[in-house]
């Protein structure tokens, strides 16, 4: 989720066929990589390894490189910790991989500054980490010194900071649709799924397809086998998941169990797996979750009653123009408690921004520049706006699930007796849901306009279109030990119905607290992941 998305270190799909109907079950995850029992082409900047091809440098790859190639171009340093890059080319679409393009996909690999200068057998010597970025749609963090979780686990491991594809390094502008989209003959890069289709936006939706967590996994798969290696001792990997990386963890317990050392969540254990669409159920009780947290916005700030309710009377009779373009209205006034009311300091940043609406003055430009940032994300991330509520679809379409659940919460968000007058009355923002009307074209979030079609393509495509994220039996045969740290107050997911999926996994333990909020790893991540590892390793065995 955004609570966490640029997880701070320091101390402190399947493509569908042309018409979007049917996900061809794709061949096991095993299966993709059967060609790779030869070693890859790699080069290295530093450190270098036996190359077993030219040096081809990631800036002089295309869509044909090879699957599998492997480039370094870059080692650093930042206090207490000694940095390598490294891209992989992997296949765009994971249903047709040999005959895929290619895209890059980067991972920063970290250790101790200490270990900086160890040969390639010695850093291999450690076990890793793959750290999985929440989301959907976020890069990892960059590491500007040691410290918190990461500081904690470079103490006896390497860990692989992933940019999930579609992000950050990882060809990001691959996922982008410009905002003229609809006025000219644009089309995506890269075509999947079949012939070319003349809709522009039915292409997109067809690319985007690939970038869920079925994907990721099979990228993480290949990143492991290409750095760690097939066999030996250190070639299977702690996975460490937030929020939507724990999204992905279960994908992979699914899938790839093979790669899997251990695994630990910190509050993403993803709801009610067994159904197709779930979004809608999940919703509703995070609902429940929002109010509460509502109900103690209110109790600390009582005098942002009044300021909500001006600020929503003012823009419903002025034209109001966000700096970047878009119109300020009820949706994205609610929608400001998306990152704030369930995060560390959360309340805090929403008060201080309201803080600056002055009743009967018109809103000053610090208060629309505070709005406009807290949606920043949307611009820079797009994929965490269009493939929101994907995913919650495991062979179904869960897109609509978030206004199907307010439905039944009408009354509580309902702010319309307040344009009408009505004072002092407590109006609830929304939380971490994606609504339909994000992409309206007059009130919506200016970055996410652009995919408004692409949006009502997913929206009225087939369940079968969307692929497969999770397989309940393979949980149950779990063989790495699991432990996750579940937040009793977790605004983001929602507590019970993650003990329901946690109870699935073959003898995952949970570490059950209110201490934290869901963005837990940022406030205390080195006590955070040394609790899970002392549960995975049984050094703090079960009671």
């Amino acid at each position: 989720s955004v609570g966490d998305t640029l997880t701070h270190m320091r101390a402190s799909t399947s493509p569908a066929s042309p018409t979007l109907t049917h996900a061809r079950t794709p061949p096991s995850f095993a299966s993709h990589f059967t060609r790779m029992s030869a070693p890859l082409a790699h080069t290295r900047a530093s450190h270098v390894l036996s190359a077993t091809s030219p040096h081809v440098p990631v800036n002089a790859w295309d869509r044909s490189t090879p699957m599998g190639t492997h480039d370094v171009p870059e080692t650093f340093r930042v206090k207490g910790l000694h940095l390598t890059d490294h891209f992989i080319s992997c296949p765009i679409d994971w249903n047709n991989p040999e005959t895929s393009p290619t895209m890059r996909v980067f991972v920063r690999e970290v250790v101790k500054s200490s270990r900086g200068n160890d040969d390639e057998a010695k850093r291999a010597s450690l076990p890793s980490v793959l750290f999985l970025q929440g989301g959907p749609g976020f890069e990892a963090g960059r590491p500007d010194a040691s410290g918190g979780w990461i500081g904690e686990l470079v103490n006896e491991h390497r860990v692989f900071l992933l940019d999930q594809r579609g992000t950050g390094r990882s060809d990001a502008e691959l996922v982008r649709v410009p905002a003229n989209a609809e006025l000219g003959d644009w089309q995506p890069e890269v075509f999947v799924g079949g012939d070319a289709d003349a809709d522009w936006a039915k292409n997109a939706a067809r690319l985007l397809m690939c970038f869920r967590a079925d994907s990721i996994v099979k990228d993480a798969e290949l990143i492991r086998r290409t750095i760690l290696g097939h066999t030996g001792e250190n070639t299977t990997w702690t996975l460490l998941g937030q929020s939507f990386g724990g999204f992905c963890i279960t994908t992979y317990l699914s899938f790839a169990p093979e790669g899997v050392k251990e695994a630990l969540y910190t509050g993403g254990l993803p709801p009610l797996t067994h159904e197709k669409a779930s979004a809608e159920g999940a919703y509703r009780e995070l609902f429940k979750r929002v109010i509460a947290q509502n109900e103690k916005y209110y109790a600390r700030f009582p005098q942002d009653i009044e300021r909500v309710c001006y600020l929503l009377r003012y823009c419903s009779e002025h034209v109001v123009r966000l700096p970047g373009g878009g119109r300020l209205g009820a949706t994205l006034i609610k929608a400001l408690g998306f990152s704030n009311l369930g995060t560390a300091s959360g309340m805090e940043r929403l008060h201080f921004m309201l803080e600056n609406v002055v009743i009967g003055q018109p809103i000053s430009h610090k208060v629309l520049i505070d709005i406009e940032n807290t949606f920043r994300h949307f611009s820079t991330n797009p994929l965490y706006g269009i493939l929101h509520e994907s995913i919650y679809c495991n062979e179904g379409n869960a897109y609509g699930g978030a206004n199907e659940a307010m439905k039944a919460f009408a009354r509580e968000f309902d702010h319309t007796d307040v344009l009408s007058g009505a004072e002092n009355k407590k109006v609830y923002f929304t939380g971490e849901m994606v609504f339909k009307e994000f992409f309206d074209k007059e009130f919506g979030v200016e970055e996410l306009k652009p995919y408004a079609r692409v949006r009502d393509v997913f929206a009225s495509s087939a369940s079968s279109a969307w692929s497969k994220l999770y397989d309940d039996e393979q949980l149950a045969r779990t063989t790495a030990p699991v432990a996750c740290a579940s937040y009793v107050e977790d605004m983001f997911v929602d507590f019970n119905l993650a003990a329901e999926t946690a109870g699935k996994i073959k003898g995952a333990r949970v570490w059950s607290t209110s201490e934290y909020m869901h963005s837990g790893i940022r406030e205390d991540g080195a006590k955070i992941v040394k609790t899970l590892l002392a549960y995975t390793r049984e050094e703090d065995p079960i009671r």
